[in-house]
This record gives C-alpha cells, sequence and structure tokens, in this order.
C-alpha cells in the first residue's frame, strides 16, 4: 500500500474508533494508539491534529485527547459533499428528489448571470452519509454550459467530479450565506428527524475558473450533525486609526 492509501487507512480507522468510543470519551495514550494502529507516533499525531482541527476531538494538556460531545463540524472550504463524507471515513451516497428544465427567475438568472427565462437545469436530491439522511441539496446549472448533460448522473456522481471530467470545469470559490431555520414536515421526514427541528440553510454561488458562474443552490442540514467552523483575523484598523 502506497503513502496515500495508507494515511486514509489510518484516518479511517481513527474515525471508526472515535464513533465507537462516543461523546467525551478519552482514547487510548499517543503511544498506545501507534501501536495499535500500526503506525510512527508522529504520523498518529498529524492525524489527531487534523480531526482536532474538523472538531471531532479535543487534546488536553496532561489529560489526554476526548471525543468531543458535538456534531460534525463541516469546515468553510469549498468541497463536495462527497469529498466531505470520504474525508470522515464515511460512504456519501445520494437519493434523486426531482430534476427538471426550468426558466431562470429573476433570482436564478442574477445568480448565474444569465437573462431571465434562460434554460437551466435544477437538481434536488437528498444527501445520505453510510445510510444516514444528512442533508437536502437545490441546485441550479446554466444549461448552455453543459450540452448532452444528463442530471440523473447525480444520484451516483459527484457534480464537481462531472464538471471537470465531463467537461474541463474547475471549480474556484463560491460566495456562501448561512442561516437558521427549521425543517417542514415534508422535510423532516426526509431527514428522519422531528418536524420543525433546526437546521441550517447554506445558500451558495459557486464560480468556475473562467470567473462565471457555474451553480447556484441551496442546501438544508441537519442541525444536529453539522456546525460550520469559521478562522477568522482581526481586521486592520481604519484610516482614523480606530480599533
Amino acid at each position: 500500500m502506497d503513502r496515500a492509501g495508507k494515511r486514509d487507512l489510518l484516518q479511517r480507522n481513527l474515525l471508526a474508533l472515535v464513533q465507537q468510543a462516543g461523546e467525551g470519551v478519552r482514547l487510548p495514550p499517543e503511544r498506545e494508539l501507534a501501536t495499535q494502529m500500526g503506525v510512527a507516533r508522529q504520523t498518529l499525531r498529524r492525524a489527531l491534529e487534523g480531526l482536532e482541527s474538523e472538531g471531532l476531538l479535543a487534546r488536553r494538556q496532561g489529560a489526554g485527547t476526548f471525543v468531543n460531545p458535538q456534531g460534525w463540524v463541516k469546515p468553510l472550504v469549498l468541497r463536495s459533499f462527497s469529498e466531505d463524507m470520504r474525508s470522515r471515513g464515511l460512504v456519501p451516497s445520494s437519493t434523486l428528489l426531482g430534476t427538471a428544465t426550468q426558466r431562470a427567475d429573476a433570482k436564478v438568472a442574477l445568480k448565474l448571470k444569465l437573462a431571465p427565462g434562460t434554460p437551466v437545469f435544477e437538481i434536488r436530491r437528498l444527501r445520505l452519509a453510510s445510510g444516514e439522511p444528512m442533508a437536502i441539496e437545490w441546485a441550479c446549472l446554466p444549461q448552455h454550459r453543459l450540452p448532452g448533460f444528463d442530471p440523473k448522473v447525480l444520484a451516483t456522481q459527484s457534480l464537481y467530479d462531472v464538471l471537470e471530467r465531463e467537461y474541463g470545469i474547475q471549480i474556484r470559490n463560491a460566495a456562501q450565506d448561512i442561516g437558521a431555520t427549521v425543517v417542514t414536515e415534508e422535510e423532516a421526514q426526509l431527514l428522519d428527524v422531528a418536524p420543525f427541528s433546526p437546521a441550517l440553510l447554506v445558500e451558495r454561488q459557486v464560480l468556475a475558473l473562467d470567473g462565471e458562474p457555474i451553480e447556484y443552490g441551496k442546501t438544508l442540514y441537519r442541525a444536529d450533525r453539522y456546525r460550520f467552523a469559521v478562522n477568522v483575523g482581526r481586521a486592520a484598523p481604519d484610516e482614523a486609526g480606530n480599533r
């Protein structure tokens, strides 16, 4: 097995250990855990630091490493749901809830820089991790940029993978707006939560490398499974020297 394969195996094994241990449980000491996982202690430490940065673990000086009592942290970096779930050692999948070709309304047209009425693909999916419902996703894509595209392929494939592989479109960045909401009865049934449970709604405009919008969409995340982690820096003082 190559180095990348060993690293992925270590991450999957650690994630399985974390999930089995449960919230608040202390993990075995690093030396013992490295022996158990069959890796060097420094390699293990880097993997633990990665899980700590995602909020899954808390390392306390002189006490050890503990499983955090909270839902998964979703870092504010642009990666697909499939990539996010695989990084956690989970198996991503989708249930296609509906696809259609629509004419862009004023808001969709604005977000995709299209004339109102321009045809767009509309896709709605339920996103799952190892069989557990995690999010409901709605997305619009400009039809003229994707000749021959069949939205039904997204039942089994990652959108960003399809864009890059089939159309040579690479994602550059996204503008995202995050808000709190509650789920409707229909959404609750899909997500396997109680009606009116709290949820996080993320609205996004995704740009390709050429600077043009390639996706506008919204994702409704279960609030009991997601937190969003943001690293912020202190703003520079303004010209008047105010701080």
